[in-house]
C-alpha cells in the first residue's frame, strides 16, 4: 500500500481533522493502523505540532483521551530540542555495544532480510519515501543489534530515503535503538 501526501493546505488541514486519537492509540502500532500521516508536513515546517495539538483539542479532546498522540508530538519537540544544544550525529551518551562495521547490511540495503514485512516496507521506503514509524524501529534494530553495525551509516541511509526526514528525530531515534541514547 503506497501512502499519498497531498501538497494543497486545505487537504493538510482535512487530514488533521481526520485524525482519532482514540483510535490512534490503539493501531498507531500496526502497519495499517490509524497513523496521521503528517510527518511530512511537520518535518518540513507547513505545519507545527503545537498545531496539531490545538486542532484536536478544539474538537473537544483532553490530554488525556489524546494521550498517546501527544506523548508522540511530544517526542518529535523534544528531538528538536536535543538537537538545539547537542549534535546529533554523534553519539549522545555512551558508545553502541559490540559494533563489528560502520556499514548498511546489504540484506537491507537490497530490501533481502528474509523477513517479508520488512522487506515490503524497505521497497515501499525506495519507492515512496514512506516507512511506518514502528517498522524504522525494526529496521534499526536489524541494522544495529542483528547486524552489528554501528547506527550512524543506516541511520544516514534512512535519512537519505526518507519523505519526512527529520534529523533529530532520526537520529536519537536509530541511537535509541542502538543503546547509545539510552540509559
Amino acid at each position: 500500500m503506497d501512502i499519498h501526501f497531498p501538497t494543497s493546505l486545505a487537504q493538510i488541514h482535512e487530514r488533521i481533522e481526520q485524525i482519532d486519537p482514540v483510535r490512534y492509540a490503539k493501531t498507531r502500532n500496526d502497519i495499517h493502523g490509524a497513523v496521521s500521516y503528517l510527518s511530512p508536513y511537520i518535518s518540513r515546517g507547513v505545519i507545527s505540532t503545537r498545531m496539531v495539538w490545538q486542532h484536536i483539542q478544539a474538537r473537544g479532546y483532553s490530554a488525556a483521551k489524546a494521550e498517546t498522540l501527544l506523548r508522540e508530538l511530544l517526542w518529535r519537540d523534544y528531538f528538536q530540542r536535543v538537537a538545539q544544544v547537542k549534535d546529533v550525529s554523534r553519539t549522545l551518551k555512551q558508545p553502541q555495544q559490540d559494533v563489528r562495521h560502520h556499514k548498511l547490511p546489504l540484506a537491507v540495503q537490497k530490501a533481502n532480510t528474509g523477513i517479508v514485512g520488512i522487506d515490503v516496507a524497505i521497497a515501499q521506503l525506495l519507492r515512496t519515501g514512506y516507512m511506518h514509524n514502528h517498522v524504522r524501529m525494526y529496521v534499526a534494530m536489524l541494522c544495529c543489534n542483528i547486524g552489528k553495525a554501528h547506527w550512524d551509516q543506516p541511520a544516514r541511509w534512512m535519512y537519505y530515503h526518507l519523505l519526512d526526514g527529520d534529523p533529530a528525530s532520526n537520529s536519537c531515534s536509530w541511537q535509541w535503538v542502538a543503546g547509545s541514547n539510552s540509559s
